[in-house]
């Protein structure tokens, strides 16, 4: 067994460094395998039985020993990656006895580690490709004994810019609104609306609206009546932060639209909305 990744680091809290290591067993197809070495004493980092990849199939050092969640335990993560755009995360904690598996991820969107609400505590993002360029992303939050599913948000799955705003469905056309007020491409948001709502509204005053806004979220994105082949209702479930007063202001949404088929696309006309909480955040990331 040769390890292709070696750290030396307290794995277990005790102020001590241990020796963890990944390395490949030759299998078909191989897989990594994960261990500690403290003193004598071998321990290994074990998937749940059964995981289609393992911790992973590629020779990939990508580790880190860190408290992620700060429940004043140490946790060692373990980033891995499979076929076809699979990306996995494995987070085990020292239970006194074993490398305990806290929590596995896995998702062909991008797994990562984002302080996405302010806390000083780092959530678990999990992305599934959507197409039309875009990724429908899982925030998963410690909750004291475990992680759970608080929030899902869409996201481009490429960073770049400029974007092409998809509106070949209702719901694409409501995604692709938030996405682009996001963004800060305001143009783009603005005609995603039908005629008849910009001519109700100007462009110079209804982009007054958004002054303050930092960044927007869609989630739980869904038709929830059906006029005619042409006119639908669409909903979703909007977070919004805002510049308020030097403060980082939260606020969540249900906002319901009506959309309507046009020979661009759908396009989306009266809305309404619903708050539904109001938070400040201690730290906008």
């Amino acid at each position: 067994m040769q390890p292709f990744c070696l750290q030396h680091v307290d794995t277990d809290g005790d102020g001590e460094p241990e020796w963890l290591g990944l390395y490949m067993r030759p299998s078909d197809p191989p897989r990594v395998h994960a261990f500690v070495m403290d003193g004598s004493t071998w321990y290994d980092l074990l998937p749940v039985e059964k995981a289609t990849y393992g911790l992973g199939e590629y020779a990939v050092c990508e580790v880190s020993v860190q408290d992620v969640n700060n429940d004043g335990r140490i946790e060692t993560l373990v980033f891995g990656y499979a076929p076809d755009q699979n990306e996995l995360l494995h987070v085990f904690v020292w239970d006194g006895i074993s490398y305990a598996l806290l929590a596995p991820f896995e998702g062909n969107g991008g797994v990562r580690l984002e302080d996405s609400d302010g806390d000083l505590a780092d959530e678990v993002i999990v992305g599934y490709r959507a197409g039309n360029g875009l990724v429908w992303e899982v925030v998963y939050v410690w909750d004291g004994t475990a992680y759970g599913w608080e929030w899902d948000r869409h996201r481009w799955l490429q960073r770049d810019r400029p974007h092409l705003y998809p509106s070949t469905t209702p719901e694409l056309a409501l995604i692709s609104f938030y996405l682009a007020v996001d963004d800060r491409d305001m143009p783009a948001a603005y005609r995603l609306l039908t005629s008849t709502a910009q001519a109700a509204q100007p462009y110079e005053t209804w982009i007054v609206g958004f002054a303050t806004t930092l960044r927007v979220d869609a989630a739980a994105v869904h038709q929830f009546s059906h006029t005619s082949d042409d006119v639908v209702g669409v909903a979703a479930q909007i977070r919004a932060y805002d510049a308020v007063d030097g403060r980082v202001i939260a606020r969540l949404w249900d906002v319901e639209w009506t959309a309507v088929r046009t020979e661009a696309g759908w396009r989306l006309e009266g809305s309404s909305a619903e708050q539904l909480d109001e938070w400040e955040l201690a730290y906008y990331p």
